[in-house]
């Protein structure tokens, strides 16, 4: 077969790749808008064989550069610059095999643009060369960051002040966040350093979210017996109050901090320990699966137990549920587990109403099924034994199965792999008194075809209650309760951890809405007018589904019946984004029918509703907002007819 030494050895991925030192000197160079570094990376090749290639994640343009070399001698890396593609790493060749145990030094000179300024201030992530293995890893970092003075940083490390650098541990990615015009408020919670990044704007906000973050490291150190790094920064986010991201491992953005007295002090304090808790999740213990719904979903469960202790507004976790639960009253199909090729096709809020909806939805009824003590052996165990590892559906299954005893995967196959939804209700009481007893019997009927067993309350006179729970594999489950007092009320799902729906679905509501989700936004033709006859006939309460109709029968210049979806959208969700575009819509209709001063009056009433975003509708090409408002009042809208 030839000498072994001649065969072509490719590029490989190790189950566990080895975890990284990264020494860099970086200068953040303002006034010629550039990064320019140098790096030093070393590990050891702890696998069972030898590594031939490695890959570097570093977008190649003419905004940047490198020079690379291998245990002092330089590289030459032009024949594989002319083969990367875009979007895709590097690959370098070793000029020696690295063996098992060995170690290896590369030394990279780097220079990229810093890019444009992001909410105001530079955020910068993925600005160095890095160790590519095609999925994330935790490795260590020692960076020393040369600014203007002018700037106030912070960074995914905690600066050691002896040796002027920022140093972080078993971190996912490395951040830097600048800008001249930021101030610092710190404190410490434990011995971990807290960063609160602000403008002078937002200065009341970033007050609360800093007392706010030592809480809420407080209270998960308590809950999960560690908090997993020294150092923790919030920093600001996009203009408006509406939410928040994990920017870096040890850095969160904050949106909205500006307009801090649009937003009650619970939703601040809330999206605080929503973030904190992303660095449980996410960055400390990393996601294996696409789409990433399990490490939404163990974050957004810790950060409801820190709402609870607090008497923060329950509201605010019922929203993840509404979302999804609107997702499947608008005939989304929220099947969770989908190949590659479908994820890229879907065309709804996937990420609002699957991802963050579903996603919490599932741990929070998973709590429910194996109870509270052993949900919370699982997800302790996780955290424990899972630093810097990934963790998927699968493997989060088994360690729950193993904390019960019990086989879970009528659980999981039901909310990952299917489209079922969770719908019962009571459907009959009777009371009685039988020697000296009061019995109270409930009939509880499966409604959806998601099956589970459902927790059920009686509340009696006396202050007392009693919970018993439905079997699932009984479509009316008939409970039985004594007591010694009068019955006062009957409840399902008393704690409200489960994301019921009801009123349930009718059938012809969920035909009507697949049917709409199934129109094409373009060339629908007569088929919109007629599913939107028998939205009429079925009389659909639906907005967004009524909002979609409307724009598919616009397409087909179905200007009246158009107009009529529109006035259902306003009917029915009057003050939402939808509420807003279809008064935009009505007037654009409105317009083509040469009824101007009728079409005035819509573009007023939009114009004075309050600013609930914009909405894009892009194989139009048009922005709908309050600037798209202001023209219309001036200038008729007319279409742009296709060719």
């Amino acid at each position: 077969m030839g000498d072994s030494q001649n065969i072509q050895r490719n590029f490989w991925i190790p189950v566990e790749p080895p975890r990284a030192n990264y020494f860099i000197d970086v200068f953040l160079d303002e006034s010629r808008n550039q990064i320019e570094g140098k790096e030093t990376i070393t590990f050891v090749n702890q696998t069972a064989k030898p590594i031939d290639k490695l890959a570097l994640q570093w977008g190649l343009s003419r905004e940047r550069n490198l020079v690379v070399s291998i245990g002092g001698e330089p590289v030459d890396i032009s024949k594989m610059l002319a083969k990367v593609e875009a979007n895709r790493p590097l690959l370098l060749e070793l000029p020696e095999s690295l063996l098992p145990g060995e170690e290896i030094e590369l030394v990279i000179d780097f220079s990229a643009s810093i890019g444009e300024l992001r909410y105001g201030i530079r955020m910068l992530i993925e600005w160095h060369p890095r160790l590519w293995w095609d999925y994330p890893t935790h490795d260590d970092f020692e960076v020393k960051l040369s600014a203007p003075e002018s700037y106030i940083v912070a960074t995914s490390g905690r600066l050691d002040e002896t040796s002027g650098t920022y140093r972080a541990c078993g971190v996912k990615q490395f951040g830097i966040v600048a800008g001249q015009r930021l101030k610092l408020l710190e404190a410490m919670s434990g011995d971990v350093l807290v960063h609160t990044l602000y403008t002078e704007r937002g200065r009341v906000c970033a007050q609360l979210l800093l007392e706010t973050a030592v809480d809420v490291i407080d209270f998960y150190r308590s809950e999960f017996g560690f908090y997993p790094q020294p150092i923790l920064s919030t920093v600001p986010g996009d203009d408006r109050p509406m939410g928040g991201f994990p920017f870096a491992t040890n850095i969160v953005s904050i949106h909205g901090q500006e307009k801090f007295d649009e937003k009650p002090k619970d939703f601040w304090r809330w999206i605080t320990a929503h973030e904190v808790g992303h660095q449980y999740w996410g960055e400390y213990v990393m996601e294996a699966d696409n789409p990433g719904w399990l490490w939404i979903g163990l974050g957004i469960y810790a950060d409801r137990e820190y709402s609870r202790a607090r008497g923060l507004n329950e509201e605010l976790h019922q929203g993840f549920f509404n979302r999804y639960i609107k997702g499947i009253r608008d005939g989304t199909d929220t099947t969770v587990e989908r190949p590659l090729e479908q994820l890229a096709k879907i065309n709804f809020d996937h990420n609002n109403i699957v991802i963050h909806g579903k996603g919490f939805a599932i741990i929070s009824a998973l709590e429910s099924v194996i109870g509270r003590d052993a949900f919370r052996r699982a997800y302790q165990r996780c955290l424990q034994t899972l630093e810097g590892r990934r963790l998927g559906a699968r493997k989060f299954q088994k360690v729950c199965e193993e904390e019960t005893g019990q086989d879970l995967e009528w659980f999981f196959s039901q909310w990952l792999r299917t489209n079922r939804y969770l719908s019962y209700q009571i459907a009959a009481v009777e009371k009685s008194h039988q020697a000296n007893c009061h019995v109270t019997t409930v009939r509880v009927e499966q409604t959806g075809n998601l099956e589970m067993p459902i927790p059920v309350e009686a509340c009696f006179e006396d202050g007392s209650h009693q919970c018993a729970l439905t079997e699932p594999l009984l479509r009316m489950n008939e409970l039985t309760f004594e007591s010694d007092a009068p019955l006062v009320e009957v409840q399902l799902d008393p704690e409200k951890t489960l994301p019921l729906i009801d009123p349930p679905l009718t059938p012809n509501e969920l035909e009507m809405s697949q049917m709409i989700q199934e129109l094409p936004w373009t060339g629908s033709g007569e088929r919109a007018v007629d599913v939107f006859k028998k939205a009429c006939e079925y009389d659909m309460k639906t907005a967004d589904s009524w909002g979609k109709l409307g724009l598919t029968l616009y397409d087909g210049e179905y200007y009246e019946e158009a107009l009529e979806a529109f006035r259902k959208v306003v009917e029915f969700e009057p003050k939402s984004i939808w509420g807003f575009a279809a008064r935009v819509w009505q007037g654009h209709l409105l317009d083509l029918l040469d009824r101007r001063d009728e079409a005035v009056e819509q573009y007023r009433i939009a114009q004075e509703m309050e600013d609930v975003g914009t909405m894009r509708h892009d194989q139009y090409g048009l922005v709908i907002n309050q600037e798209w408002v202001k023209v219309r009042l001036q200038t008729p809208f007319q279409r742009k007819m296709k060719a």
